[in-house]
This record gives C-alpha cells, sequence and structure tokens, in this order.
C-alpha cells in the first residue's frame, strides 16, 4: 500500500518516495538529492505516520504526450532496452555489491558508461516508476518563456541549409525590433499578416545596416521562433479584434443557453432582423412597400417559437411588444385572419412567461413598466455587439430566411448589390405584407412540430426517447416540469403591450395618427357636443399598429381600463389597413390637396385680374348720384326685372314647326296668372 507513494518530513519538508517494500522494511528514496534509496523500518514509519511527524504528500510529474515516431519516443524505448537487466532485478538494487554487479553487466552488455545507468536509475526512481520516466527533458531546453537568452557570440539553432550565408546572431536589439514589428503592425490590425511584420523587420534592420547584404538579414524562422515563443493564440486574439467581437465570436463557451431554464416558459427570448426581400401593398399591388421587419420570440427550454410580429414597424420597441403579445395569446385567431386553419394543441404557446431576454432599448417606457410590475415579468437586456447573449433565437434567422428565399421574388441579392443584370430586384417584387406573413406562419409552424434541434442539451432526468422537436419538448416540460407561464385575459395583455401614443379630442371624434374614432363611453360623457364642454385635450391610445379599424383608449392608469374607439365614418376610407398603409394614403392625399391648392391658387390670379378689369372698366361708366336717387330704387328694380326676364326668354325659346300638331293655345286671362310672382307686395319702402 506504500509502494510508489510519496511523503515529506513535517520538521524539513523533505520529501520522499516509497520505491521498495517487504515484510518488515521500506525503501525510500529522497526526492531532489542525488543519493541511493536507503531503510526504513515498517512500523516506525507507521508509527510516525500516526504521530504527524510524517506527512502524505504528492509529487506528480506532467509528461508530454508521446507522438509516434518522435525522438522523444526513440530515445524512451531505447531507454528502455538498456535498463532491461536493472529493472528485472529490481529487488537486488538495494543491496550496494548487487546493484554494482548488475550495472558491470549492463555496461558489458550494451555499450555504456556507468554514468549512463545510474543517472536513469535515479529518474526511474524520482519520477514515479513509469517507462515516461525516461523520457527526455526537451521541456528544458532553451530559454525559459518570456525568459531570454544571455547575448550570444554565436548563432544557435540549425544552420542554413538552402539560404546563403550563415545568418545573424538573435540579440537584444534584434529582438526588440521583433518585438516593435509585432506590436506595432501584426497586433495593431487584424488585416495585417506575420508577413508584414517581418517586412518591417528587414526595412527596420536594413535602415539600421545599410551595408549589409541580404545574406545577412535575421531570417523569417528567426522572427517566427521569437513569435511562438512569446506570443500565445490566446493573447495574439484577443489584441487583434476588437473585445465586443471577441467576447462574442471567439471566446470560450463554457456552457450553454438551455442550462438552469427549468421548463417552458422560464425565458424567452426575443430578436428581430429586417428580411432579405420587398414587399408590395395588400390594397395596391403597384406600391412597393420595402422590406419586412420579423421579430421571433423564442423558448429558450423547448426552441420553440413562441410568437411573431411580421410587419413595416422598424425594429423598435412597438414591433417587440407586437410580438410578445403575439406569443403570450392564442394563435388560433391569430393564424385564421391570415387563413391558416390550426388548433390550440398545434401552437400551445400561450401565457406570460417568467422571465424575457431582449436587446437594449426594446424593452423600455410604459410596457417594460406593465411586464415587470403588472405581470411580474423579469426583464433582462443583452449587451451591446452581444447576439450571442440570445443565441437560441439569433440563429434561427437564417433558417428562416433560407425556407422562403427559393421560390419568391424581389429577394436582396448581396453579390451585386442594387442592381441585377441592370434591373433593380424591387421591382421584382409579388409578395403582400400579408401572404409574407402567412409564409411566415407556415415556416413557424413546420419548424415547431417538425424540426429536430440539433445538439440539443437534454437535462439527466429527461428520458431518452424523447425526440429533440420543439412542440415535443414543450408538452413534455409543461408535463414534467414545473410551468411558468401565467395566464391573463387575452385583451388586458395586447392592450397593456401595445403601443401607446397620445391623441386629441374635439366635437368631431377622437384624432389619432390622422384618423377619426369614436367610442361609446366618450359619448356617454358628451365629449363630443358642439358646445363648451370640459372634454380632455389630450388622451393617451393603445394601438395595434396592423389595424386601423380598432384603437384603446386608455382613461387612467390602471392595467385593466380601456375603452375600444371604432374608425369614425369620417375616415371610412381607412378601413382594414394597417396604420403604416393608412399613413401612406393619408400622405398621398395631403400631397394631392396640398398641389390642388397650390394651383388653385395660381389659377386664382387670373381671376382676380379678370374681376378688377371688369371693375375698373364699369368704374369708367360711372356717374355722380345725389340723395333724390334712392327714391327711385324700387322702379328701377322693376324695370331691371323685366328687362331680364325678356333677355332670357329669349334665350331660351326655340323656334319650331308647329305645323301638323296640335296645339292647345291659352287665353289671355291665363297668361297673367301664370307669370312670376312679384315680391313687391311683401316688401316695405325700406327693404329696397
Amino acid at each position: 500500500m506504500y509502494l510508489n507513494s510519496v511523503y515529506q518530513f513535517k520538521e524539513s519538508r523533505q520529501k520522499f518516495r516509497v520505491v521498495y517494500v517487504d515484510m518488515v522494511h521500506l525503501w525510500v528514496y529522497d526526492l531532489g538529492a542525488d543519493g541511493w534509496p536507503y531503510e526504513m523500518d515498517i512500523e516506525d514509519f507507521e508509527s510516525a505516520l500516526s504521530l504527524g511527524t510524517i506527512l502524505e504528500s504528492d509529487l506528480s510529474y506532467d509528461f508530454p504526450v508521446v507522438e509516434h515516431g518522435s525522438v522523444q519516443k526513440r530515445k524512451r524505448d531505447e531507454a528502455l532496452r538498456t535498463m532491461e537487466l536493472l529493472l528485472n532485478n529490481h529487488s537486488q538494487l538495494f543491496d550496494k555489491k548487487t546493484r554494482n554487479e548488475i550495472i558491470r553487466q549492463s555496461i558489458e552488455k550494451f555499450g555504456k558508461n556507468r554514468v549512463y545507468f545510474i543517472r536513469n536509475l535515479r529518474r526511474f526512481w524520482e519520477r514515479g516508476m513509469t517507462p515516461n520516466a525516461f523520457l527526455p527533458d526537451y521541456h528544458k531546453s532553451g530559454a525559459k518563456k518570456n525568459n531570454e537568452r544571455k547575448e550570444m557570440v554565436n548563432k544557435t539553432g540549425p544552420k542554413r541549409t538552402k539560404s546563403a550565408g550563415k545568418g545573424v546572431v538573435v540579440g537584444n536589439e534584434l529582438r526588440e525590433i521583433f518585438s516593435e514589428a509585432i506590436e506595432n503592425v501584426y497586433l495593431k490590425t487584424k488585416e495585417a499578416s506575420l508577413m508584414d511584420a517581418y517586412d518591417f523587420v528587414l526595412q527596420k534592420y536594413k535602415a539600421r545596416y545599410p551595408l549589409l547584404n541580404e545574406t545577412e538579414m535575421p531570417s523569417e524562422r528567426q522572427f517566427r521562433y521569437y513569435y511562438d515563443k512569446n506570443y500565445t493564440n490566446k493573447d495574439v486574439n484577443k489584441r487583434r479584434n476588437y473585445k465586443k467581437v471577441y467576447d462574442k465570436d471567439i471566446r470560450p463557451l463554457t456552457s450553454t443557453s438551455g442550462y438552469l431554464n427549468i421548463g417552458p416558459g422560464g425565458r424567452y427570448e426575443i430578436d428581430a432582423t429586417i428580411a432579405d426581400i420587398y414587399l408590395v401593398s395588400n390594397k395596391d399591388p403597384s406600391r412597393i412597400i420595402g422590406r419586412p421587419v420579423i421579430y421571433l420570440v423564442k423558448d429558450v427550454f423547448s426552441r420553440m417559437i413562441t410568437g411573431i410580429y411580421v410587419g413595416v414597424e422598424n425594429p423598435s420597441w412597438v414591433a417587440a411588444m407586437m410580438a410578445l403579445a403575439n406569443a403570450m395569446c392564442d394563435k388560433v385567431r391569430y393564424c385564421k385572419g391570415y387563413g391558416v386553419e390550426i388548433g390550440k394543441e398545434d401552437w400551445p404557446s400561450i401565457g406570460v412567461p417568467a422571465s424575457i431576454f431582449a436587446d437594449r432599448g426594446e424593452l423600455l417606457g410604459r410596457q417594460a413598466d406593465v411586464l415587470v410590475n403588472g405581470f411580474n415579468v423579469q426583464l433582462s437586456n443583452s449587451r451591446a455587439y452581444r447576439g450571442d447573449d440570445k443565441g437560441i433565437v439569433e440563429r434561427h434567422f437564417r433558417t428562416l430566411q433560407a425556407s422562403f428565399k427559393p421560390f419568391a421574388k424581389g429577394i436582396v441579392e448581396p453579390v451585386n448589390g442594387k442592381k441585377r443584370l441592370g434591373r433593380r430586384y424591387e421591382l421584382d417584387a409579388e409578395l403582400s405584407l400579408d401572404a409574407f406573413t402567412k409564409i411566415i406562419i407556415l415556416i413557424v409552424l413546420e419548424h415547431n412540430q417538425n424540426h429536430v434541434v440539433s445538439g440539443y442539451d437534454f437535462a439527466p432526468d429527461m428520458p431518452e426517447n424523447l425526440p429533440a422537436i420543439p412542440i415535443e419538448l414543450w408538452r413534455w416540460g409543461i408535463k414534467n416540469r414545473t410551468g411558468s407561464l401565467r395566464v391573463f385575459s387575452e385583451d388586458v395583455v395586447k392592450v397593456n403591450l401595445m403601443p401607446v401614443l397620445t391623441g386629441s379630442v374635439s366635437n368631431r371624434g377622437i384624432l389619432f395618427k390622422g384618423l377619426r374614432y369614436t367610442c361609446l363611453e366618450a359619448i356617454k360623457e358628451g365629449w363630443f357636443e358642439r358646445v363648451n364642454h370640459t372634454r380632455p385635450k389630450k388622451v393617451e391610445i393603445s394601438f395595434d399598429p396592423r389595424f386601423t379599424d380598432k384603437v384603446y383608449l386608455r382613461p387612467d392608469d390602471s392595467i385593466n381600463s380601456y375603452w375600444v374607439c371604432d374608425l369614425a365614418d369620417e375616415s371610412r376610407r381607412y378601413s382594414g389597413m394597417s396604420f403604416a398603409e393608412a399613413e401612406q394614403i393619408y400622405n398621398e392625399a395631403k400631397r394631392t390637396e396640398a398641389q390642388a391648392q397650390q394651383l388653385s391658387r395660381f389659377k386664382k390670379v387670373d381671376i382676380d385680374q379678370q374681376i378688377n378689369a371688369v371693375i375698373n372698366e364699369e368704374r369708367k361708366k360711372s356717374v355722380s348720384r345725389d340723395n333724390k336717387s334712392i327714391n327711385g330704387i324700387r322702379e328701377n328694380r322693376n324695370e331691371a326685372r323685366n328687362e331680364e326676364r325678356g333677355r332670357q326668354e329669349l334665350v331660351g325659346r326655340k323656334k319650331m314647326d308647329h305645323q301638323g300638331e296640335n296645339v292647345v293655345s291659352f287665353s289671355q286671362e291665363t297668361k297673367e296668372d301664370l307669370d312670376y310672382p312679384s315680391l313687391d307686395e311683401f316688401l316695405e319702402d325700406g327693404d329696397d
């Protein structure tokens, strides 16, 4: 039990190894001293152990890996062969006389000197009595790392076999040039290569010693030796890359995203991307609306996509809240709105998760406060430029886009930039926003129900026959793990996660983003009465950017309070649209109105000039009048009326040939009755 164990004396701290044991004695070899093993009584040794004057210790050697065919292996095997007699008679080596005899026989057999056998035998005892104890100490060759040799007069290392000349001695001066080249060239930028740094060395050395020729320059091998000896790959990678890039793409990964996520809803990750495709308007296919934004919400435990947002809102907390609202609510009605029929079991992620992990800035404002204090959700933000913090959802975007790119047109082509054979790929856009949303829904359903998660990190308690398919992992987690999802009213969740902006109130209704809305509660409060009223001037409005038909007025700070506002008849033109489409049409209408007003003002100038010309012409005909002219207004009016009637009768009468027709004549008595009625009898003298 003591053989090959290491102990040490408590007082002197000197270590020794037990190299041989018999019934009553053991022989120990003093480590660190070039001596021979000496004998100890087992009882005395055990007594010292019990008293604590001898303590157990440890001394292990970190032998290098021996590669097949290497010099190390060849020298080790040679030492084993030459030490054959000594090792086969190991028990006889602790007597001086027999030991010397065995060494003499080995010298005669193998032709090695006595020192060779003594050195290898002591190395065998010191290093644990294994075959690797005979390995050469190549790790002790050369100067220690970061410790340079003393100044050398002659060049060290292998001689040149191909290049001309003997080379140059690498002294302190040349080492400084090597270090300067590596620090200021190679480590300064990722684009620089090691050969660029070596070129710097040659330029610097040649400038310092202009009379030297090419055979007296430091070699590339010397430069690389210095680099390999003084710089590790880890240090080089950290210095040649920005810290954020290193942390995201290069640093070692020591854990997985699923670790400590005990079940479905334990943690959701949310992220967005701009799809590589151009879309057209739902209402007018001739209108290109640009590239859509896709938000994905993914459960870390099951890898299920629990919610999505597809729209033209820029990546922001507005779109993020829409995706989270979708993740927390029933998807049956949502999918049906795009023509996809599913059951609750096909997309079962309903409820509020325990925590949400998102980009910085996306979970801010009122919605963040509602999530934390209203729904008791823990929010976490990723570090800047650290997409690997959300590795579960980040990796899915490329897979998602690869599902529709081979089939659709209007795909962004990164190779040729803006043009492809002289034609812009935006002009090939054919999918509407609704159609593209339907495609994304189908892709998500296929992922949740059929995709096998490669390299899923199964927990020890998960069964071996459980497939790594998101919906199967979700169902198993709901059944066997403590569920973290909590169910709230769907309407309450949606209204509180929707973006909130300010609207105004007038007697014409609630004005929000250029559209008019009405509300039953507001009507009951008398907000729209056309008299002075204590109506609020500004109100907070929650809205779904995808639908203009309804918005939600927030009368107070309670998460359960909201009024449903419907689109007013005045804004019926924008029914069934998204706010982005409505804004586009609204702005176009405003531009059309502005252009029409501009043209109207321009033409009005000509009319004004004609009016002034008429007035000026009549002004030339005017004569002076006195107060007597006022008394004849009634007679003048009657005369002007009769003249007007005669002129209108002549203009309106058409000559007709009545020959052969039955003509009914009116008597003179009835003619007066059919004449225009006179208003004179109703007017007083002062009414002229």
